[in-house]
C-alpha cells in the first residue's frame, strides 16, 4: 500500500512540475505560476515522508 501510495505522488509530482513548466512559458513568472511551484515543492517534501498507516485512534 505504502509504495502504491509513493508511485501515485511521484506520478502526480512529474504532472504537476510539467504543468507548471508550460503555464510559465505561456503566462510567465506571475501569482498562478508561484502557486504552482510552491505546490510543486510541499508534494516533492511529501514523497518521502508519506505514511500510509492508519491512525490508532
Amino acid at each position: 500500500m505504502a509504495q502504491e501510495l509513493e508511485g501515485y505522488l511521484k506520478t502526480a509530482l512529474k504532472r504537476l512540475e510539467k504543468a507548471t513548466e508550460e503555464v510559465m512559458k505561456t503566462q510567465g513568472l506571475n501569482e498562478d505560476t508561484e502557486i504552482l511551484k510552491l505546490l510543486t515543492e510541499i508534494v516533492r517534501e511529501q514523497v518521502p515522508h508519506e505514511n500510509s498507516d492508519s491512525a490508532t485512534r
